[in-house]
């Protein structure tokens, strides 16, 4: 941008992950959160006020046919990031997204073609890649410690709080979706190969049985083409008296050690007031004064900030976004048709 006035973010999607965009874009000098954007005319008043938006929408074209709208952040539901984010860019404008990028391969590889030609960043929130145990990991890896890297397992799961209680949507996507694209993304990032084959198998039966209609696990092997083959579990279904409604765990074993973290589950704080031990995030979002921000997860979100203004490069592009979407569709492929799925193949 060679003008000196603030660089101007619109935010579509006034949940939960969408107040973290508005909060940081209200904090970092340089931004303005110009516009907020929600289907439901209640919600966007809530957010333009709680954050001091000067424009609120209930259609997200409108937004984007806005000209003082530099840039665009997608926080809706997983299954509606395409459809946003393609026309963001169409629309000339610089976009982030949440995870996943698109929930169908055909939507990721037409993002990722139309990025590709843009001109403007584009951008797909995977936050885990400034986690400070992700990325001691990545360097670790890379580093040569643990030698070649030969097999692991990685669990990103959550508390059944998520699909009952948190997510109105959850019939519409799956613990694959909403958590497989976040710890396939860092599996590619730390290992720093790409997914060559898959097997998985998927359980079904409990969630419908209680009125929400998505799988309860997806168990998925990943072979990488630097030859490691990982273990993977994303799963909606652990008890709600895990001490954490997010369970996030990676062990790395190579030809001369292993590595593993846990993120979710490293216990700096413990409560015990009733319902047993609780625990809290207190990496991923942290207290900060006016001004300033905390934790990884607004940090990812400042990258963004970052790339616009300054044209610095993005943690994640369009195609780390397609290829992690490539991943999903191979797994529940896999799991559909009980075959290993060869991604070069192109059937996934």
């Amino acid at each position: 941008m060679t003008s000196s006035r603030k660089i101007r973010f619109g935010v579509v999607g006034a949940g939960l992950w969408g107040s973290f965009h508005c909060k940081t874009l209200s904090a970092i000098d340089g931004a303005e959160l110009a516009a907020v954007c929600d289907l439901d005319p209640a919600r966007v008043a809530d957010m333009q006020k709680q954050f001091g938006a000067a424009k609120a929408y209930t259609d997200y074209r409108e937004l984007l046919a806005d000209p003082d709208i530099d840039a665009v952040t997608v926080a809706t539901p997983d299954f509606a990031h395409g459809d946003i984010v393609l026309a963001a860019i169409q629309a000339g404008k610089h976009v982030m997204s949440e995870k996943p990028l698109a929930t169908t391969l055909a939507e990721a590889e037409a993002i990722a073609d139309a990025a590709d030609r843009s001109g403007r960043k584009v951008m797909v929130d995977f936050h885990n890649r400034v986690s400070p145990a992700i990325v001691a990991l990545r360097d670790t890896i890379a580093a040569g410690d643990i030698g070649l890297p030969l097999h692991g397992a990685a669990r990103l799961s959550n508390t059944l709080f998520v699909p009952f209680e948190l997510l109105s949507w959850a019939s519409k996507s799956s613990a694959l979706w909403f958590l497989g694209s976040h710890s396939v993304d860092a599996l590619r990032f730390v290992m720093g190969s790409e997914v060559k084959r898959v097997q998985a198998m998927v359980r079904r039966g409990f969630l419908a049985s209680q009125g929400v209609d998505t799988a309860d696990v997806h168990v998925a092997v990943l072979e990488f083409e630097n030859g490691a083959v990982i273990s993977l579990e994303n799963s909606w279904v652990l008890p709600n008296d895990m001490p954490n409604i997010v369970d996030f765990k990676i062990e790395i074993v190579g030809e001369k050690g292993l590595v593993q973290v846990e993120p979710t589950q490293a216990g700096p704080f413990r409560k015990f007031t009733g319902p047993g031990l609780r625990t809290a995030d207190l990496f991923g979002v942290t207290p900060a004064a006016g001004g300033r921000i905390g934790g990884f997860v607004m940090e990812a979100i400042a990258r963004f900030i970052d790339a616009v203004a300054t044209d610095a490069p993005v943690i994640a592009d369009a195609r780390d976004g397609l290829q992690v979407t490539r991943v999903l569709a191979a797994i529940e492929q896999a799991a559909a048709s009980g075959t290993t799925i060869t991604l070069s193949d192109g059937v996934a």
